[in-house]
């Protein structure tokens, strides 16, 4: 699940960016719902508040903008440390092979 999350970060951070310009509420949840799974059984620290908040939403204001922005923050701030602890997990799992 964890691969599939990381493989899965640079659609999601380019959607999100995409999202941004666009401010197209109806797409923006469609991410936000493929996204939440995976960011609720990871739990990845503030974005399942931004979810939430967001789903919640019934039009684009100043604090979708701001939301959108802060977990496009986490995502591009985890995804480096999440690629590293998979890599390192792939050789512990090779090692022991």
């Amino acid at each position: 699940m964890i691969g599939l999350f990381v493989s899965s970060l640079d659609e999601y951070i380019s959607d999100l960016q995409q999202l941004l310009h666009s401010k197209n509420l109806t797409e923006l949840k469609k991410v936000l719902h493929k996204m939440k799974p995976s960011v609720m059984n990871l739990e990845v620290k503030g974005a399942g508040e931004i979810l939430q908040k967001v789903s919640e939403s019934k039009s684009w204001t100043a604090n979708t903008t701001e939301d959108i922005r802060k977990l496009l923050d986490t995502l591009m701030h985890i995804k480096p440390l999440m690629e590293k602890d998979l890599k390192e997990l792939e050789e512990e799992i090779r090692i022991s092979n």
